[in-house]
């Protein structure tokens, strides 16, 4: 097994459309809700819509994709089982994980109702189905019909990043030459390894970026948090403007973000945004709300933020950009 392990994420691109994309919202979310649970930046979720670089091959690059990685999720659908490119990915881990001695590293997640797997008398026609069917399953049709932005969907995607990362561990064993083997001068060699680490921190520490962030409900946005920790952000947590406002009083800020709605004031990001800007503050400004609309992405702007997305991505891209770092 690989000490990194990836995913590759089988689903059908008319299911992802039908839904407005809310199979890739999910692919972003629970990449960043595993890396957050495990620890391990570095894993990611394959995902042919923007997995394969121009000029690739594309079922080249697929088979490649394919058996690099360590799991399949599987977008479990009606359709998903009238595809073939699906079936032939399925049918690939499949044989990966008999050749690996597994059968642990299919993780489907049931996506739209599938009469396939609800009447035996059909199930039992199709050995792939009943592959799926022999399996558990993450249950998402709920959550399916529920915007990105909502806080079941976070829920939800942290307790499915729980249970990948459950399975990571399983397959992680470290390799023998991970484990340095014992040197004469061991203490001398740790403790020059210390002086470096904590210069590597001190360095560090100064680069980091203090950033308000302004939301009544700041639970909801634990992932987006923690993955942004990676690039040197540390937060502030406000829940109400008048908190904020004490806040800017009392820290200079490299960054604000604010959601848009907290009682009673349905516009209380702008309500703040006007304060700080009244102020003379030009600290950048972001709104994290239920919209990424060009009309509100156009007013937020005019109104003297720097953006406003319902992303969590992009509000990472943006804050990057305009901090430099």
């Amino acid at each position: 097994m690989t000490n990194r392990p990836e995913a590759f994420l089988s689903y059908t691109r008319l299911d992802d459309e039908f839904v407005g994309g809310a199979i890739t919202s999910l692919r972003r979310l629970l990449e960043l809700g595993v890396q957050v649970v495990t620890g391990d930046r570095t894993f990611n979720i394959f995902q042919d819509v923007d997995g394969i670089e121009f000029g690739q091959k594309w079922q080249a690059r697929l088979k490649e994709a394919i058996s690099a990685s360590t799991f399949l999720i599987p977008i479990v659908t009606p359709l998903f089982f009238k595809s073939d490119p699906c079936r032939d990915e399925l049918a690939q881990f499949i044989e990966h994980e008999k050749t690996a001695g597994r059968g642990d590293l299919i993780l489907p997640v049931y996506f739209v109702t599938t009469p396939l797997l609800e009447r035996p008398e059909l199930l039992k026609l199709d050995p792939l189905a009943s592959e799926v069917a022999g399996r558990q399953r993450h249950d998402w049709r709920i959550q399916a019909d529920l915007p990105p932005n909502d806080p079941q969907i976070r829920r939800a995607v942290r307790e499915l990043a729980e249970k990948i990362a459950a399975a990571v561990e399983r397959t992680v064993v470290p390799s023998p030459e991970s484990v340095p083997a014992p040197r004469p001068n061991a203490r001398s060699a740790d403790e020059s390894a210390l002086v470096r680490a904590l210069g590597q921190e001190r360095e560090t520490k100064k680069d980091r970026r203090l950033v308000l962030w302004v939301d009544d409900r700041p639970d909801n946005n634990v992932i987006e948090r923690h993955a942004m920790a990676a690039y040197n952000l540390e937060f502030m947590l406000a829940k109400s403007t008048g908190e904020a406002l004490a806040a800017l009083r009392e820290h200079r800020f490299d960054a604000i973000i604010s959601d848009m709605g907290r009682p009673p004031d349905a516009r209380a990001g702008y309500t703040l945004l006007e304060a700080v800007r009244g102020s003379g503050d030009n600290t950048p400004y972001f709104i994290y709300a239920s919209s990424r609309d060009p009309k509100h992405v156009r007013e937020a702007r005019e109104r003297g933020a720097q953006g406003t997305t319902n992303v969590g991505d992009e509000l990472l891209q943006m804050i990057l950009e305009a901090l430099q770092v």
